[in-house]
């Protein structure tokens, strides 16, 4: 690989932290907007009089409660991931779990697929070996794959992304429910393929007449210099 492509990949990889840390910024001050309009909401009924013998009041008021803690339940969450997504970075390979930094990412991806109206769901395997590799650069790989995917898609169509061991790797499999637009071409035209060959991964497309398409990325464990 030379400088010219190494340099590209990684400013697209600094490119998608970009976009994803945008739209996590964006969830997390609807989700406080949410909390402070709920203890405005609080703040007034409880000036209300005659509380307790107003049983509209009392059961706005255990709404909103509800509400808040809802939110920050999720706030909580998300700044969990964000916090495991960020060390991802930490060092260049690392033993980690394709389904924790799968679930960990795709909290942020949440955002891009609503926009679009996709339906995606994800079956993580169970019991998958831990993986010797980037994980950062895992991250920025399955981002650039997830966006291509919901871009392929059109409204309310399914996008399912499923894991699972094979052999001493991991696949990812991005597969596609629905009549797609056009074709796959965007991983051979951009650094996503340089970057797959610098996981040592395997990128794999297969089709079938039913408008099903499967994506699939098979991450190694590289061996610990």
């Amino acid at each position: 690989m030379n400088d010219a492509t190494e340099n590209s990949i990684r400013q697209e990889q600094a490119e998608s932290f970009g976009r994803l840390m945008a739209g996590f910024s964006h969830d997390m001050k609807n989700h406080l907007g949410i909390i402070r309009e709920s203890n405005g909401l609080m703040s007034d009924l409880i000036e209300m009089s005659g509380l307790d013998e107003n049983e509209l009041s009392v059961e706005r008021l255990k709404k909103a409660i509800s509400s808040i803690e809802q939110r920050v339940i999720i706030a909580a969450d998300m700044l969990h991931h964000l916090s495991a997504f960020a060390h991802r970075s930490d060092t260049q390979c690392s033993s980690f779990l394709v389904n924790d930094l799968i679930t960990e990412e795709y909290t942020f991806l949440k955002r891009f697929s609503r926009l679009r109206q996709i339906n995606v769901t994800l079956k993580l395997g169970e019991g998958l070996a831990s993986t010797y590799n980037d994980p950062s650069l895992l991250q920025h790989v399955f981002y650039r794959m997830y966006i291509v995917c919901l871009e392929q898609l059109s409204t309310d169509h399914n996008l399912v992304i499923i894991t699972r061991q094979k052999q001493k790797a991991v696949e990812i499999i991005f597969r596609l429910i629905g009549k797609l637009q056009p074709t796959l071409k965007e991983f051979s035209n951009n650094n996503v393929q340089a970057a797959i060959e610098k996981l040592e991964g395997v990128l794999d497309i297969s089709a079938d007449s039913k408008g099903q398409t499967d994506i699939s990325l098979t991450v190694p464990s590289l061996l610990v210099e």
